[in-house]
């Protein structure tokens, strides 16, 4: 015969949840357009478009210095990059 149920050896788990944009889009509220997902499942949800926005936000950094930063100082930065990678 089984042994009663225990309530006391139950653990609880709180989940928090976000409202997640489907297509990405902020200013998309739509209710078709939005879904209440734990923050894991959102994460997963959001993970390419954090990943691209990672590298726009890179490339666009690296094409302000481009225009703006003086040639020299850029040489000076890439040749101490380079002997640092040699280390």
């Amino acid at each position: 015969m089984r042994e009663p149920f225990a309530f006391g050896s139950v653990r609880t788990t709180y989940v928090v949840l976000a409202c997640a944009h489907l297509d990405h889009d902020p200013s998309n509220n739509a209710f078709a357009n939005l879904a209440a997902l734990c923050q894991r499942c959102h994460m997963l949800h959001e993970a390419a478009e954090h990943r691209w926005q990672r590298w726009w936000n890179a490339s666009r950094r690296r094409a302000i210095r481009d225009l703006f930063e003086d040639p020299r100082a850029t040489r000076e930065r890439l040749a101490r990059a380079a002997t640092m990678r040699f280390r």
